[in-house]
Parts: structure tokens; sequence; C-alpha cells
């Protein structure tokens, strides 16, 4: 038995495919709640990680806005602009403006009471106040009104606020966001209130809070150029040499976030009209960018559409942390700003994830403990039962009576079961096996008798080919004693004539004897088998047919005799020829066939050895042909045939390792008796003799 086949191996098997199934399930499940915990968790991170920073944004973003409204208000009641440097930098005092770098009150050329100052700007101070800045406007009197903010306000309502993309100042080198509104007095547009918040110290004092170091930061403005960037971004950045300031100029990696991203575009319908006016008033507004901003003037104040949009979004592969990540964006619609926040997946499951951990080496420890026990339950149970069955059957003893012992099992289950139905079986083979033995009795009895009824067949026709044979010789010497008497009586008789006398009747006798001597030889048990030549078989029997052949008028001819020796009885294989013959002229006298003749071949060539012996005598009909070797088969008729001789022939040819079979020529039947060639091939090999040996040993006679 294979190590594979074994009962054991496969119950093991068993056990492993039912513990790999358990296990993949409850790792799936598993895996599907860690996802779920995933989720909770992430929203719950990124919520602690950005709400300080969100509502501090929304908070600096309203006072900004608080600010620059100030200004507007404060502008709008101005009688006397000689008044307005002061009116300017009490308001800035009063409602502070830490994170303002610089800004202004921008007035209407077309205004009267301005002709001579068409603007006030200022700018902060070293020591954190804030001071008139002369410069900013000498000489440059209607360039404000060419820039964005400028002409986007004239389009607003009171109280409207306006924040600009970022632009970089003229050096190129700072950036800025400006944030601005109209001013409006008595529903008269005067001018616009603007603010300028430098971008690196804007983020520093609204993400001071930002401390993560294993985290990233990004805030960028509707055209996803960056407002801020956390450290490690900005180291991520420098060392990629990455010189742009917007996030769309990044590698092809930043496609997952970059998707999360662009999905804010803004969409919809606008004011044509207001959007071609707006790009061709100012050189800093493109079509794209006044459509937008078209689109931005037309959106209700307080819509839903003002609201914070978050999401949480999970990226396989983060460039910037190199490893699964979470990322939330923010989206504030009335300013297009969004703030994107990485996180890595593994912070946020930090916890569930040990949790995670140690519930599987739980549940693999469990899985072995109960695939043993189970194991060695089914084997005290099932395998042990099936071992001492196999135990007892390899045993084979056998009771008083010469029969095998029937199977012990204390099992009353299956196995017991299949014990009682092993027993009943090895009980009905017993019986059977003895029923054979008795049909191998009889048939062994039949076929003496058969083979005893096919000698006595032969026997008789060997008496009469004898009596043929004798008959001759008898009157030859009933001739020659009335010669003797006759001659005696004229007194011819002398020593040279009893000499030639004595001659005469010696040849008869010894005719006489050597016909006795192939008679007694015929019917005589070999003493073991022999080799022997088959021509030598044909000729002894043709020796004692001869009279036979001749009183019926038949003619034999050997038309081939190359040499064939095959190994047997040589005394057996005489019948099979003898009955192949006998029956030949029983059909001759059957049919009254006139010109009878017997050709017999025998052949050793390419294709093999084999003996033909054919006659004219009409054939075999073709109904009657597949059964002719069969026992008891004849059809001749009731007294003439005992049906064994071909059987006879059959068993004899099979015992010499050859077969026999009949076929139909032109005039007759041929009989063909072919020798199995590997046989003899098999014989050499072992050193025994075989078919082709030269000098054979002879054949032992009786």
């Amino acid at each position: 038995m294979r190590f594979l086949d074994s009962v054991k191996v496969k119950l093991i098997g068993f056990f492993l495919i039912v513990s790999a199934v358990f296990l993949i399930t409850m790792l799936s499940v598993l895996t599907i709640l860690n996802e779920d915990a995933l989720i909770s968790n992430a929203s719950k991170e990124v919520n602690l990680a950005t709400a300080k920073i969100i509502n501090n944004l929304q908070n600096k973003k309203y006072r900004l806005e608080e600010i620059v409204d100030a200004l507007a208000a404060s502008a709008a009641g101005l009688s006397d602009t000689n008044e307005a440097d002061k009116a300017i930098l009490q308001t800035l005092k009063a409602n502070g403006g830490s994170m303002v770098e610089r800004g202004g009150i921008w007035f209407e050329p077309s205004l009267s009471d301005y002709e001579n100052n068409y603007g006030i700007a200022f700018h902060k101070t070293k020591e954190g106040g804030f001071a008139i800045e002369k410069k900013r406007i000498e000489g440059t009197s209607t360039s404000y009104q060419n820039m964005e903010f400028y002409q986007v306000a004239k389009h607003m309502e009171k109280g409207d606020v306006y924040w600009s993309k970022v632009y970089p100042d003229a050096s190129g080198e700072i950036y800025y966001v400006t944030l601005s509104t109209p001013i409006i007095a008595e529903g008269n547009f005067l001018g616009v209130a603007s603010l300028d918040l430098r971008v690196k110290e804007h983020g520093e004092k609204v993400f001071q809070s930002f401390r993560f170091p294993d985290r990233y930061l990004m805030m960028l403005d509707r055209q996803n150029r960056f407002i801020i960037k956390s450290e490690l971004l900005e180291n991520y950045l420098r060392i990629h040499d990455f010189k742009s300031d917007s996030f769309n100029d990044l590698s092809s990696d930043f496609k997952s976030i970059g998707k999360l991203i662009n999905k804010y575009e803004t969409k919809g319908d606008y004011n044509e009209t207001l959007a071609l006016l707006l790009s061709r008033e100012s050189s800093q507004i493109g079509s794209e960018e006044a459509q937008y901003i078209a689109r931005m003037l037309e959106r209700p104040a307080g819509s839903d559409s003002n609201k914070i949009i978050e999401e949480i979004n999970f990226i396989k592969h983060d460039p910037i942390l190199d490893q699964e990540s979470i990322v939330a964006t923010f989206y504030f619609p009335n300013t297009e700003w969004k703030i994107i926040i990485g996180i890595p997946k593994d912070q946020i499951l930090s916890e569930s994830n040990e949790i995670y951990d140690q519930i599987i080496d739980a549940l693999v420890y469990l899985t072995m403990i109960a695939t043993l026990i189970g194991y060695f339950l089914l084997k005290s149970v099932f395998i042990n039962p099936i071992e001492e069955i196999n135990a007892q059957l390899k045993d084979g003893s056998l009771d008083e009576d010469n029969h095998f012992k029937l199977l012990k099992c204390s099992d009353r289950g299956e196995i017991g079961m299949l014990v009682d139905n092993l027993n009943l079986r090895t009980i009905a083979l017993e019986r059977s096996q003895l029923r054979e033995n008795e049909e191998i009795n009889k048939r062994m009895t039949n076929e003496k008798l058969l083979v005893q009824q096919s000698k006595m067949a032969a026997m008789g026709e060997m008496m009469d080919a004898v009596a043929h044979q004798w008959q001759q010789p008898l009157n030859a010497l009933s001739m020659y004693t009335q010669i003797l008497r006759s001659d005696f009586a004229d007194g011819t008789v002398d020593q040279q004539y009893i000499d030639e006398f004595f001659e005469n009747i010696h040849v008869q006798i010894r005719h006489m004897t050597t016909t006795l001597d192939e008679f007694r030889t015929f019917f005589r048990p070999s003493k073991g088998n022999h080799d022997f030549e088959l021509m030598e078989i044909v000729d002894s029997v043709l020796f004692l047919t001869r009279d036979d052949l001749m009183k019926n008028s038949i003619v034999v001819t050997i038309l081939q005799e190359d040499k064939i020796v095959i190994h047997g009885s040589r005394n057996e294989f005489k019948h099979l020829l003898l009955n192949i013959i006998s029956n030949a002229k029983d059909e001759f006298n059957e049919k009254n066939i006139q010109k009878r003749t017997i050709d017999i071949s025998i052949i050793n060539d390419d294709k093999g050895k084999r003996m033909l012996v054919c006659d004219n005598a009409g054939g075999i009909p073709e109904h009657v042909l597949p059964n002719i070797f069969n026992a008891n088969f004849t059809t001749k008729s009731e007294g003439k045939g005992t049906g064994i001789g071909l059987y006879m022939s059959m068993q004899i040819a099979n015992k010499h390792h050859a077969t026999i079979r009949a076929e139909n020529i032109d005039n007759g039947a041929c009989f063909i008796v072919e020798f199995d060639q590997k046989i003899n091939a098999e014989r050499q090999k072992q050193g025994m003799p075989y078919a082709d040996q030269q000098g054979s040993e002879e054949t032992t006679q009786g």
C-alpha cells in the first residue's frame, strides 16, 4: 500500500483541509470586520486630527473677512480723504491683523472727491504694526483697476468677499492670496478694500497645531496651487527637486490623489456676458478663470453649496508615505479651497490590528488543538478498529475445519456491519469454492472420459488399420505353407530353398512386428515431454493409416516439409493429426467425393511456424464453422460421430502452446495449427528446450 493511500494520511489531509477552510473563512470574516473598523477608525482619526485645524481655518477666514468688511465700511464713511490714513490704521488696530501682510483702499478714479488720491496702501512693520505705504500708489494711479481682485469686486454686492487664487509678487519668490470686498455707499460703488496674506506665513499661523511628522497636509487653491504644505510634504518635494507651485505638475505617481482633487471642479451654468467682461477688463483673468468667477458670483449666499464637503478615501499606494494610506479631503465651495490630509493606514488600524493579530493567533492555536483532538478521537473509533481488522485478515489463520477464522470486531456501528458482511462473504466464498472444486472434479472426470472415448475411437480405427496391414502378411504366410508342402512332396526342398523360405517368412513377420510396435507406441503414455520433429509425427500417422487411406482411395501429398521442432508429447500430437485425417476421410465418404486428396504442409518462415492440413472434401458449412471445436458437437448422423475429436485436437494444441483453426478454401477445408513463437523464445531465455533447438533429445518410446 502506498503511503498516500493510507486512511491515516487521508484523515490528516481531511482535517487539514477542514482547518484551512475554517481559518480562511474566519480570516475573511475578520478582514471584513477589520475593514469596517478601518472606515470607522479612519473617520474618528481624521476628525480628531483635523477638527482643530479646520475650525481654526474657518475662524481665521471669518476674522479676515470681518477685517476687510471693516476697512470697506470705514472707507465708505470717509468724508475727508485726509483722515483716511488715520481711519485705516485705527481699523486695523481695533480688529487685529496678525495674518495680514499688506493691503489697501482702492477708489474709483471717476469719483471727483478722490481725484488726487485714488488709493491708500499699507503694510506690516517689523514691530507688528501697520504703516501707510506711499510708494505703492505713486505713479501707478490706475494699475490696480486691471487687477483681478478689483475687477471681481466691482461686480459683487455689499458685504460679499472674494478670495483670489495664489499669485507671485513682482520678484516671483513670494506668493500671496488677496481677500477683497467692494466699498459701497448709498448703493454706489466707490472702490475696493483688500488684504494680502503671504502664503507661507498664513500656513504657519493657521496650521500651527499640525504636529504629525509621519503625516502630510496640503491646502490648494482653485487652480490647485499650493497655499500650504506640511513639513513632510515639503521634504518630499525638496528630495525630488520639485520646483513648481502647482499640484498638477507632480508626477504620474500622484494620479490617485489627483482624481480626488479634480472631482471638485466647479461645473454648471454661468453668466457669459459677465465672464466676457471680466476677461476683457483684467489681464490677470483668463477665459476659463472668468467662467469660474462668473459661476461663483451667481452662487446664492448662505446656500448649502457653501458648506465644507468632507470625504475619506483609501489609497493603495500613497507616493508621499510610500504605503497604504487614508486620504481625507475637505472642499470649501465658496473659495474652491481643498485641504488634503494623508494618514498611514497602519496608524489608523494600529489598535484594531493588534486585536486582529491576537484573534488570529488564538484561532490558529484553537484550530490546531481541535484538529489533533478530532484526529485522535476518530483514530480511536475509526482507524484502530480498521487496523485490527486488517491485522486479522493479514494473519489468515485457519480453524479446526481448515476454514478461515471469522473476523471479530467490538464496534456495533458501520464498521461492525462491514465486519459482519465480510464474514458472510467469507462463508459464501468458501461454499462457492467447495462448489467450484466439485465442478472442477466433475469437469476433469468428464475430460478424462472424453479422452478415453477419443482413444477408444482411435483404437478402433487403428485396430481396423492393423487388421488391414496384417491381412496381406498372413495371406502370404498361408501361401508359403502351401507352397512348402507342395515342394516338399515334389522333393525340391533343399538347404537353399529353406534359407530363401526363411527369409521370406521373416520379412512378413518383421512387417507385422513393426506395425504392432507402432500401434502399441501410439496408445502408450509418454514418459514426460520431449522435443520432436513435426515431420516424424506426420510419417508415423501416415504409416499407421496407409492401408486405410489406400482402401478409401485417398492420396496424401506432402507439399512442404520445413523443419519444426516442438516440445511436448509425441503420442498426443499424433492424435491431433489423426483426428483431422479421420474427419477428412468421413467427409469424403459422406459426400461421395471421387478424386480424394489431402495436402500437408509444414512451414517455417517469417510469418511463423505452422502446419496446414487441407482436403478437397467440399468444405465446412459457414454456420457450423464457429462451433466445430466445441465438445460433443458433430454434424454426422447418429452413431457415426462422437463430437469429441476436434475438441480433443484443440486441447492437445493448447497443451503444446499452439492454436488450431479451420477455414474453407476453394474446394474443401483447411486446418491450420500455429505455434507460439513467444513461448519458445521464453523457454530459450530460461535455458529450456525450444522449437528451433538443434540436436533435440530422442523421444522415449514405451
